[in-house]
């Protein structure tokens, strides 16, 4: 009886992850919208905090669009960010692409990003804007595809899957399964069920419809702006759509402490927004069940249940990377089964505190992740055991 609970625990779970990558690779293979006859300009926003070793090349992608007329308009709040330097060079290679940099440290809200965005919006041409954040690299074609599904009926925002692409380390490589496998078939399983999942990374949409829900200064009250965003363009009767061009989250050498720390400030944040869904969650890490399950039976069926999962789950995960265009290296199979025991491990952990750090400070959040005043330096939580942080990793500076 207990293996047939545990086969059934483990097959619910496969289940889940098969709609997952069904649903994705459909957006991926569906014919892609008509081009309206005019391409409206667009202002492409640059957030900027750090410079993380792929930065100058992530920027020198944005500057390559294929695109009749666009603006891109970078910042940060501090005259000493080294990613200011980086981005004025990179622009300087591309004189004949409408830029400017924007130094501005004055706030709309608690959520720093949002404070940069305001600033880079006010000093924005454009009535259509695109949201890209300085750690995703763009195909040429991106903002073509992303106008294309903005151009349609109804349409309020845009948004993209995206693809973790890691650095070599063991962490980088768990962080980009769950990017790959996890969030990209999250936001396509809820797309085709008609929900909102929005991430942040890749946004497009018009200022007047950002103005109507309030603008940024509601957003900047929210550490999860973009999914707020959403639900809010979505509420005032507008469609929220994943465009079918990928993007790529470069994740740079990232250690699992710094693995560890992302996704326990994920885990909270989408416990935040959406408790039922969260507590569903574990039921999303096969091996971890197997293990626990072969654990407590001790019977020959239940290791065989285990070996059987860890195979299964290491080709899903696969399926999962080359789908999305990315590289089957001999490190996933350890990655995969790393990140489902991980995912499993900090999962309880994200019901014992509401607090989240995000670029070297901490957040209290509430419900939908309302912004409380910043926690105190001596009140900041440490990562998680045993993956206490140590040092950062130069990639983290400039992590979402």
């Amino acid at each position: 009886m207990g293996e047939i609970l545990l086969g059934a625990l483990v097959a619910v779970s496969f289940a889940v992850s098969v709609a997952m990558e069904f649903t994705k690779r459909r957006i991926l293979r569906r014919a892609p919208p008509s081009e309206p006859v005019t391409l409206p300009p667009v202002s492409v926003l640059k957030p900027l905090r750090g410079a993380d070793p792929s930065l100058d090349a992530n920027l020198e992608t944005c500057f390559r669009l294929d695109y009749p007329a666009f603006e891109v308009v970078l910042g940060a709040a501090d005259a000493d960010d080294p990613a200011l330097d980086i981005a004025r060079r990179v622009a300087a290679r591309h004189p004949s692409v409408p830029s400017r940099i924007v130094v501005d440290e004055r706030r709309v809200g608690s959520n720093p990003k949002v404070n940069n965005l305001s600033n880079l919006l006010r000093r924005a041409r454009h009535e259509l804007v695109v949201i890209s954040d300085s750690n995703v690299a763009l195909p040429s074609d991106w903002l073509r595809d992303m106008a294309a599904h903005h151009a349609q009926p109804g349409v309020g925002l845009v948004t993209s899957l995206f693809r973790g692409v890691p650095g070599g380390t063991l962490g980088a490589r768990a962080e980009a399964l769950q990017l790959d496998a996890f969030v990209a078939g999250g936001v396509a399983v809820a797309s085709a069920a008609g929900r909102v999942c929005v991430v942040g990374k890749s946004m497009m949409l018009l200022r007047r419809d950002l103005g109507r829900i309030g603008g940024l200064r509601l957003l900047g009250r929210y550490l999860a702006e973009d999914q707020v965003c959403g639900e809010e363009i979505a509420a005032k009767g507008l469609r929220v759509v994943v465009a079918r061009r990928v993007v790529e989250n470069r994740l740079g050498r990232l250690s699992l402490a710094d693995a560890a720390a992302r996704h326990l400030r994920w885990a909270r944040i989408r416990r935040a927004m959406s408790p039922a869904a969260f507590g569903c969650e574990l039921l999303l890490c096969p091996v971890a069940i197997a293990l626990a399950g072969a654990a407590l039976l001790l019977t020959p069926a239940s290791f065989a249940l285990l070996a059987g999962t860890v195979a299964v789950k290491v080709a899903l995960d696969a399926c999962a990377v080359a789908g999305l265009g990315g590289r089957v290296d001999s490190l996933l199979p350890v990655a995969s089964v790393v990140r489902d025991l991980g995912a499993a491990l900090l999962w309880p952990l994200a019901f014992t505190g509401s607090t989240v750090a995000w670029r070297g400070r901490s957040y209290r959040i509430g419900p939908r992740t309302l912004l409380a005043a910043d926690v105190p330096d001596a009140a900041r939580a440490p990562a998680p055991a045993p993956y206490r942080r140590r040092r950062a990793a130069p990639a983290a500076a400039a992590a979402s």
